[in-house]
């Protein structure tokens, strides 16, 4: 068997693998819809750099390993012994932190990421049915992962995360786990990579009072690098596995005037797109537009402002590199700061 013909094997293979695992999760596809899934948290952004890119990269060409931690497909050498802190505060005392470090096996061939995404909801008082206090309690959720990537064959690499996954509401506890798989293309001349994500493949294990389904996820990217210039171009198509991903509440939007989203409505909001900027080696510039946030946070006759938009900068020094990355909400915007930190 000649060369070209055991790569188009092994290529068959791994394109079997996803068929497989999409035939897998059909009742998953079939059950989940948007805001019916458990451990929603593990949908948030890892990073600063993904926050700034719009909420969601899959593609992003380069080597960040804060983006590594959603697709784990991005792994690579480059990111060997490197760690990486994120903290997110978000409003009335509520915090996300995120912790991965990153170790290469030359000898095997494979990055190794090790990483803890924690959210932290603060102390919540606890009432009965009269409002009388009867004391507080501390929630959070965290997700323990275990990430592996390798090449595959020529200018394919292929990555897995193992996810252990615990919520903790007072009474109420639930655990289970899940599993992602990411394949990445990048072209020969490194100006153009193409990413496809399955995210969160598994089930609870411990269940608080009714068994849920986790928000299974199929994700495409495409990134460009222009080949005379210092921009990074990214598109995203997020929930393929759900055509119809929006909340419209017919009642609502009849007492308001609002018209009923149309079926170009339900194709942008799938999309997120990206752009990168780069100012020497030490600077980036990133801006990012997610159209369903925008959507599902407009309010009819009023002003909007930047809803849906994102953005952020990274600094890269020595052995270190700051990230900053901003949301806007309404008024209103949330802060998220990364360190990555070389060994």
């Amino acid at each position: 068997m000649s060369s070209a013909d055991h790569k188009i094997q092994k290529l068959g293979f791994l394109i079997l693998v996803f068929i497989v695992n999409a035939i897998t999760c059909i009742n998953v596809i079939a059950q989940t819809t948007a805001g019916n899934a458990i451990y929603n948290f593990i949908e948030l952004p890892y990073s600063a750099k993904s926050t700034a890119l719009g909420g969601i990269n899959i593609s992003s060409i380069g080597s960040d390993i804060g983006l590594s931690m959603y697709n784990p497909a991005l792994l690579n050498a480059d990111m060997d012994k490197e760690m990486h802190l994120g903290i997110k505060p978000y409003f009335a005392g509520i915090g996300q932190y995120d912790l991965m470090g990153v170790n290469h096996w030359d000898q095997k061939k494979v990055t190794w990421g090790f990483g803890v995404h924690f959210l932290d909801y603060g102390n919540i008082s606890m009432t009965d049915f009269s409002g009388n206090e009867i004391g507080s309690m501390h929630p959070s959720d965290y997700a323990i992962q275990l990430s592996a990537a390798s090449d595959y064959i020529q200018h394919f690499r292929i990555g897995s995360t193992f996810k252990f996954i615990h919520s903790n509401y007072g009474i109420y506890k639930s655990s289970g786990f899940a599993l992602d798989i990411g394949l990445v293309y990048k072209s020969p001349n490194e100006l153009n990579q193409i990413s496809i994500l399955v995210k969160n493949m598994g089930t609870q294990i411990t269940t608080g009072l009714n068994r849920q389904e986790l928000p299974f996820n199929v994700l495409l990217g495409y990134s460009k690098k222009l080949a005379l210039a210092p921009i990074q171009f990214s598109i995203t198509a997020d929930r393929l596995s759900v055509w119809n991903n929006l909340y419209y509440d017919p009642n609502n939007s009849n007492a308001i005037g609002a018209m009923a989203p149309g079926q170009m409505q339900n194709l942008f909001n799938h999309l997120i797109l990206a752009a990168e900027f780069y100012i020497g080696k030490q600077v980036d510039l990133d801006l990012g537009y997610n159209f369903i946030r925008r959507y599902d946070l407009n309010v009819q006759n009023q002003s909007n402002g930047l809803n849906g938009f994102a953005a952020g900068m990274g600094v890269k020094l020595e052995r270190m590199k700051f990230q900053y990355g901003s949301s806007f909400f309404q008024t209103n915007a949330y802060h998220h700061f990364s360190i990555i930190y070389k060994l």
